[in-house]
């Protein structure tokens, strides 16, 4: 892609970065030497301003499950607009898209509508503290929940200041954040139940909520042991601790019921969004009733937003969520994971670069580490330049990764059989790419 004419995006670049930093709306979209802009898009793959095909396997972090322009979803978000109905007043199928997101996910009892996951977790939290008189909260390291003071702690943290397993140091994951709410974060290792438990017996007294991502997937792909989950949830139950998962990433889409239906253990309250909008801004809170009910008004802790079960949202979820309950889409989307997970595997074996894909439902991540990954400590063995190299081979071959090696991908419905064997070569070259880099710095 080196050849490729970009000249429309430098352009847009140089316009933007007067006035946008860095040109871009979101960090994770920066690139040297400059961010490509966008133009269209259609099942699995992205056009840019300059013409040029790129095959997307960030599928909007995960969210565009059925693939970019879905027929179904846009058929009913334009029927949508024609009502003239956007936001402001409660649109009568928000009766109707909660009954279908109860019955895809019968663990939870209720369920509101927001915007973003940032801020379903952050009532999620609220209501926690509303709930038990408390006020910290523990949460996973490694697991992402949002970019706001009390939750952006210790997500990609710089382990030679992290601590260790047993006395985790909450570190702050960007300047900004309130020092005093970062310190007062209880940071618990992932699968390592007895470590887990100790750290919330020692606090139990002030802990409000045990948060994490039940799938760490911001880091990769790291799936939750069930006994770890099992212990979490015991030790939540013998402190009247709220235990939340936050499924934006694995509702729907690892299973129609996220990681609660695939483990059984079912939390309190639990956050979701990215798969049932298909690309639209939606998320939701649900959980048991008695919490629930909590937010309602004179009750609890406020539950308000302009743009809370908006239309255009709603609609694309009612769309979105029938395909998804039967589990079918899920199936067939891991399935194609799955075959690239073999596929990378003996390629890395080819060339004898020690690397592994890890995957699941639609996410998957590379890892240039032959160490077990169980939690965010093996993932941060992962070679950081071998991955550069890979990345920057795939993007030669239009296919466009995060910078971050600690990041995700995904796929969606739309990743057919042509665009997996696409994927596949480009795959090949990256790993020659890697070994290339492994020779050169030994």
């Amino acid at each position: 892609m080196t050849s490729r004419d970009l000249t429309q995006s430098e352009e847009l670049f140089d316009r933007a970065r007067r006035r946008v930093p860095a040109g871009v709306s979101s960090n994770t979209r920066a690139r040297a030497p400059h961010p490509i802009y966008f133009r269209r898009a259609a099942g699995a793959e992205l056009w840019d301003v300059d013409g040029n095909r790129y095959v997307d396997i960030l599928m909007g972090n995960g969210a565009v499950l059925l693939g970019h322009g879905d027929p179904r979803v846009q058929e009913a978000v334009a029927k949508a607009l024609e009502t003239g109905l956007t936001t402001g007043v409660e649109w009568e199928r928000v009766v109707e898209v909660a009954e279908i997101f109860l019955a895809t996910v019968p663990t939870m009892e209720m369920v509101r509508f927001t915007n973003t996951g940032t801020e379903a977790v952050l009532h999620a939290l609220q209501l926690a503290r509303a709930a038990t008189g408390r006020t910290r909260i523990a949460k996973v390291e490694g697991s992402y929940h949002g970019w706001t003071d009390e939750i952006f702690v210790s997500v990609w943290p710089n382990l030679s200041r992290a601590g260790p397993a047993d006395a985790m140091v909450p570190l702050p994951q960007t300047p900004g954040l309130r020092q005093d709410l970062t310190e007062q974060v209880v940071v618990l290792p992932f699968n390592d139940p007895a470590r887990a438990v100790a750290a919330i017996d020692r606090h139990a007294g002030d802990l409000a909520a045990v948060v994490l991502e039940p799938t760490l997937i911001d880091v990769g792909f790291i799936p939750g042991t069930e006994a770890f989950l099992w212990a979490l949830r015991a030790a939540c139950d013998r402190h009247g601790i709220v235990l939340i998962f936050d499924e934006l990433l694995t509702g729907f889409n690892l299973a129609p019921g996220g990681m609660q239906q695939l483990t059984g253990v079912v939390p309190d309250l639990a956050t979701f969004g990215k798969a049932i909008g298909n690309g639209y801004p939606i998320a939701a809170l649900a959980g048991i009733e008695s919490l629930m009910r909590q937010t309602e008004p004179g009750r609890g802790p406020a539950f308000v937003g302009t743009f809370n079960g908006h239309s255009v949202a709603l609609a694309a979820a009612s769309a979105v969520m029938p395909v998804l309950a039967d589990g079918s889409v899920q199936a067939a989307v891991s399935a194609r994971t799955e075959r690239l997970k073999q596929s990378f595997a003996a390629a890395a074996r080819a060339v004898g670069v020690p690397a592994q894909l890890a995957a699941g439902g639609s996410h998957f991540q590379w890892y240039f580490t032959d160490a077990e990954v169980r939690d965010f400590r093996g993932a941060a063995t992962t070679d950081a330049a071998a991955y550069a190299a890979f990345t920057a081979a795939l993007f030669e071959r239009g296919v466009p990764c995060l910078g971050n090696p600690l990041s995700h991908h995904a796929i969606s419905l739309a990743h057919d059989e042509a665009i997996l064997d696409e994927l596949e070569s480009a795959f090949g070259h990256g790993l020659e790419a890697a070994a290339a880099a492994r020779e050169g710095a030994g």
